[in-house]
C-alpha cells in the first residue's frame, strides 16, 4: 500500500473523470436513506462522501476505512473542507476489520448499507473480507460495489493491475452472486471494464 500512500495527492486528478458517472451510478441505485449508516471498504480519499452525505443527511453516518495513511489524509482534508461531522475515517488492513474491532473502538457494528468501490479486485483475502462485511449488517441491508473485472489477461489488464495493485480477474461478481441476496449488476463502463452491482445481505 506503500504506493497509494504516494500516489494519494494527485489519485483524484488522475482518477475522478475517469470513475465519475460509476460512483454516481453507484450511489444512487443503492436507496440510500436519512439516518443510514453506511461502512465505506477501501474508502480511498472519500471521493463518494459528498454523494453519500447528501442522502444521509445530518442524522446518518459514514465509517469508512483504508489500509493507505495517505489516502486517508487526503480524505480527512475533504471531510475538514466540508466541515463534515459525521464520518469516521478508520485506517486499517481490511483483513482484520471485525464487530469486535469496531465494539472495541467505539463503533456500532450494524450497519445499513455496505459499498466496496474498487476494493475487492485489490484487497488480498478478499472473499473473507467480503464475508465479514456482510455479517456487520442489519436484515435487509444493501450492498453495493463498484470494481473492475476482466476475463482476459491481455495487456490492459496487465497495465491496470499493475498500476492499481489490483487481481482484476477476480470474478468478483460470481462470489457476491453467491454471497449477497439478489445481486446483480446495474450498468458497466469503461468499455465493461468496470461494473456497478448491487444486492441485500441474504436471508
Amino acid at each position: 500500500m506503500k504506493w497509494y500512500d504516494r500516489i494519494a495527492k494527485l489519485y483524484d486528478l488522475f482518477t475522478s473523470w475517469i470513475y465519475k458517472k460509476a460512483r454516481i451510478k453507484l450511489i444512487e441505485s443503492l436507496g440510500i436513506k436519512k439516518g443510514d449508516r453506511v461502512l465505506i471498504i477501501a474508502c480511498g480519499t472519500g471521493k463518494n462522501f459528498k454523494l453519500i452525505e447528501e442522502k444521509i443527511g445530518n442524522t446518518g453516518e459514514i465509517i469508512a476505512l483504508d489500509y493507505s495513511k495517505g489516502m486517508l489524509e487526503v480524505a480527512q482534508k475533504r471531510i475538514n473542507k466540508n466541515n463534515w461531522k459525521n464520518i469516521k475515517l478508520i485506517n486499517i488492513d481490511a483483513r482484520d476489520l471485525s464487530s469486535k474491532y469496531l465494539l472495541d473502538n467505539n463503533i456500532n457494528a450494524d450497519f445499513d448499507i455496505l459499498i466496496g468501490e474498487l476494493a475487492f479486485s485489490v484487497i488480498p483475502d478478499w472473499k473473507n473480507v467480503m464475508k465479514m462485511g456482510s455479517s456487520l449488517l442489519k436484515k435487509n441491508a444493501r450492498i453495493g460495489l463498484m470494481d473492475w473485472y476482466r476475463k482476459r489477461n491481455d495487456w490492459l489488464t496487465r497495465i491496470v493491475d499493475y498500476l492499481a495493485e489490483a487481481e482484476t480477474n477476480r470474478n468478483t461478481i460470481e462470489y457476491a452472486e453467491k454471497l449477497f441476496y439478489k445481486f446483480s449488476i446495474k450498468d458497466k463502463f469503461l468499455f465493461n471494464n468496470v461494473y456497478v452491482g448491487i444486492g441485500r445481505k441474504s436471508k
